[in-house]
């Protein structure tokens, strides 16, 4: 997807949030890009918001940082659900197996 001028509001968030979770990682955009079969200006283009990711890219993204495609679209700042989706991936299976059942009773 061609490159804009002007950030696109929700890809700005979606690509503060894979800088966020690069750096995370602690991986640099070159590593990144790299790893992922992308290009660094093009990762650089994403993180800034200036290009909106296909779902491809971002599938691409997500498997090379070791997280689910769901983290990638999730913003802890914007509710409660969604942080505590964020604070899933640092729990062990088990917990969220527990969370599960009594979500579910």
């Amino acid at each position: 997807m061609p490159r804009r001028e002007i950030c696109h509001p929700l890809a700005a968030k979606i690509g503060a949030r894979i800088q966020a979770l690069r750096k995370a990682a602690q991986l640099t955009q070159e590593k990144l890009a790299y790893e992922g079969g992308l290009s660094k200006g093009h990762l650089s283009g994403i993180e800034k918001g200036l290009v909106v990711p296909t779902l491809p890219t971002l599938e691409l993204v997500a498997a090379r940082l070791g997280v689910e495609l769901l983290d990638l679209l999730t913003f802890p700042d914007e509710s409660e659900r969604q942080r505590l989706v964020d604070l899933s991936r640092a729990m062990r299976p088990g917990t969220i197996r527990r969370l599960i059942r009594d979500a579910s009773s």
